[in-house]
């Protein structure tokens, strides 16, 4: 019998007032003109790692190689300006830059690549940037427009966190978007 793969990525949910209060400003500015998919409140998160498809066996021994790293780090981060992915030219994804001063995240995702390692699961090739998505975008009458209506946000401090702590999540696309399920050393079924 062959194991069911699971979709997983190594992440931190960010929750506070003040970022729903920028997320529902940034929301409301782009109402009038742009259609888009947000991402749930309650699910706005950063990706540490993408891992994919996972066969659910090896999700024990996942968990036994980064465990110790999934814990809470003292350690302040800063959601501050707006940015799009791949450009402003093509904007796709809408997105809020994340600040970590004493540069943990880099520091952690480094050392999750090693723990990593000696599971042979596909190494990301990307160069880190930690992002919290907001919105998909779907259509828009011009990427200037969009850019002149986003530009006040460009450089502006949206909330401050004391620290963060990576989970490992299993997420489910569906089609009214992804269901998460953080999944812990008890957990794997």
């Amino acid at each position: 019998m062959t194991a069911t793969s699971w979709r997983l990525f190594i992440g931190c949910f960010l929750q506070s007032e003040a970022l729903l209060a920028a997320y529902q400003q940034i929301q409301h500015a782009c109402a009038s003109f742009c259609h888009a998919k947000w991402v749930e409140p309650e699910n706005l998160h950063f990706t540490l790692i993408f891992l994919g498809d996972i066969p659910s066996d090896r999700i024990p021994e996942l968990l036994q190689r980064i465990g110790a790293l999934l814990r809470e780090y003292h350690s302040p981060l800063l959601v501050t300006g707006v940015g799009v992915f791949p450009n402003w030219h093509s904007p796709r994804v809408l997105f809020l830059r994340i600040q970590n001063p004493d540069k943990q995240l880099w520091l952690l995702h480094s050392r999750l690549q090693e723990a990593l390692e000696p599971l042979r699961l596909t190494r990301q090739e990307r160069h880190f940037v930690p992002h919290l998505t907001i919105a998909r975008l779907k259509s828009f009458p011009s990427p200037q427009q969009l850019r002149k209506v986003l530009s006040p946000y460009s450089d502006q401090v949206f909330a401050q966190f004391d620290g963060f702590h990576p989970v490992l999540v299993r997420s489910i696309l569906t089609p009214n978007g992804p269901l998460y399920s953080v999944l812990s050393p008890e957990s794997p079924e």
